[in-house]
């Protein structure tokens, strides 16, 4: 059972050389690269790399994805952006013998690491919500078989942010079944991605995705609006010079 790992980079060379080099070398492990920008270095360093990819003009993030799903040839996905950082590779592992056990599993989530734009580590782990309050889980942990593409579809070129969302309220609509590794936190998310410097504007394409997909019930809007209270909360604290206050309360949150 072959396990690919897709990472999309955009004129980033520094933070892509970080992710892959945190890739184990494994034997079931094939590793995908999506290169949507043209940064010379990048090119020139993906015309010898030893796995998988493909430069090219893309339209956005979801595009992207959509490309390293058809290049890869796994049974297994897992999407590493450029800039994460795989830090226990036994994750990779344990995550296959689960699906190996179990055939009834879709999908293996974790809980990974933030690095907030401070450069302080916020330790989050998934929620398991309503999708009214955002992602039930942590998309950058997240294997899943590559063929439930085939039942909840490929990832929407119509959200430039949110597509992560959108593909989990598909994939739940499905009722499809996860199994969550609770120990360690094995993947670093790099603070600086569009899902958290234009946070607001992903709250709103979340409410577009709700809205499409039929799921404004009462408890998704009602949890839909507590986000957006508690984003707007968070942006007056740092306009009104509280950055210190904010980061305590966001650190003792999501403390180890």
């Amino acid at each position: 059972m072959v396990l690919s790992i897709i990472t999309i980079t955009f004129n980033n060379f520094s933070e892509l050389k970080g992710t892959l080099d945190s890739i184990p070398k494994l034997e079931f492990i094939e590793s995908v690269v999506v290169n949507g920008g043209d940064c010379p270095q990048t090119k020139e360093f993906l015309k010898s790399y030893k796995g998988k990819s493909i430069s090219e003009k893309d339209n956005g993030i979801a595009d992207a994805f959509n490309k390293g799903i058809k290049l890869a040839s796994g049974d297994l996905l897992m999407f590493l952006n450029s800039g994460d950082i795989l830090i226990d590779p036994s994750y990779l592992v344990n995550a296959r013998e689960q699906f190996l056990i179990n055939k009834k599993i879709d999908f293996v989530h974790s809980n990974l690491v933030l690095k907030d734009a401070s450069r302080t580590d916020l330790f989050m782990r998934p929620t398991f919500s309503h999708l009214g309050r955002g992602m039930p889980y942590l998309h950058p942990t997240m294997i899943v078989r590559k063929k439930i593409f085939d039942s909840v579809g490929m990832f929407n070129l119509n959200y430039k942010i949110a597509m992560d969302f959108d593909f989990i309220v598909r994939l739940k609509k499905k009722e499809l079944s996860g199994y969550y590794v609770k120990e360690g936190f094995p993947i670093a998310m790099d603070g600086s991605g569009k899902s958290i410097t234009k946070e607001g504007k992903a709250i709103r394409e979340c409410f577009t995705i709700l809205k499409e997909n039929k799921e404004l019930s009462i408890q998704n809007l009602l949890g839909y609006f507590q986000r957006y209270i508690l984003f707007g909360g968070r942006k007056f604290l740092a306009f009104s010079g509280q950055s210190d206050l904010l980061l305590k309360i966001k650190a003792r949150k999501h403390s180890r």
